[in-house]
């Protein structure tokens, strides 16, 4: 009888144990976790160690970029210990996650730990760019190089607004205050989109207008191409209408002329028309 109820007891305790080490598996697996949030700061003072025992490194350090209310990212990283990446908003935290750092090829690519979606509030480039630019420290997503360079040509940066924190490329901290003189040291191939000087063109005619739900968006030509600079990725800004934001993408150049997509969010602002006036400069 002794021997049974042994046998019962210890059938109950399988499924109790089972429950118990999937509970555990869960909590490892899950990155707002209390175990994924202090293995984070466990990570992050080690990296600070680290990057305290570098001197002059190419990248390593701690980078921020943000409008100091709904986006607010901090990317922690050095060669040895990996990174912390952290998304804080105006409800806390949003997103979180960490791993390994791996150099190669000129660019940074981060091993999360966790799934890594871009999406919504979450997320964040996996392959990264080291871009100096005087004596300031950038990390630019592999795809968004030419946001960079419209950025530059919009004169959102380098920025100075917000104490002269990057609202959209990673800058390392302490550097926000530093010159950004000279060239910034992008590949060869992405230094032509820096312009010497704001281009200005004027619609020509509007293509094709498309509605869906209270989006629009509108294929335009303007009067200016290649010969003026102007290429393809660029971006134009609608000009002398304050109370309207309009940017359009370059899509496709000619030597006199281009094509250009304005995507407007609110169908009850104004469509685009003949003789709006864009600029590469915001």
């Amino acid at each position: 009888m002794k021997k049974c109820n042994r046998v019962a007891v210890f059938a109950l305790f399988i499924p109790l144990a089972i429950a118990q080490a999937r509970s555990q598996s869960n909590e490892h697996n899950n990155k707002f976790s209390k175990f994924a949030q202090a293995a984070s700061e466990a990570r992050t003072s080690l990296i600070r160690h680290e990057i305290r025992t570098l001197k002059n490194h190419e990248w390593a350090g701690e980078y921020f970029y943000g409008d100091g209310l709904g986006v607010n990212i901090f990317l922690t990283l050095a060669p040895v210990h990996g990174f912390v990446f952290t998304w804080h908003g105006c409800l806390g935290l949003y997103d979180l996650n960490y791993g390994k750092v791996i150099f190669e090829n000129g660019t940074i690519k981060l091993d999360f730990t966790y799934p890594n979606q871009q999406q919504g509030l979450e997320g964040i480039a996996p392959e990264l760019l080291p871009v100096h630019w005087g004596k300031r420290h950038y990390l630019i997503p592999v795809g968004r190089v030419l946001d960079f360079t419209n950025a530059i040509n919009a004169g959102t940066e380098p920025n100075f607004l917000f104490g002269g924190l990057s609202y959209s490329f990673l800058l390392k901290k302490g550097d926000e205050k530093k010159r950004a003189e000279g060239q910034p040291t992008l590949p060869s191939e992405f230094l032509s989109y820096i312009l010497p000087a704001p281009i200005t063109a004027s619609i020509t005619s509007v293509e094709h207008i498309e509605i869906k739900g209270n989006r629009r968006t509108a294929t335009s030509r303007v009067d200016v191409g290649s010969s003026t600079g102007l290429k393809k990725g660029m971006e134009l800004f609608l000009q002398n209408r304050s109370h309207v934001y309009v940017s359009a993408l370059v899509t496709d150049v000619t030597e006199n002329s281009a094509m250009a997509v304005i995507e407007q969010d609110d169908v009850a602002d104004p469509a685009p028309s003949v003789g709006w006036e864009l600029s590469t400069k915001l």
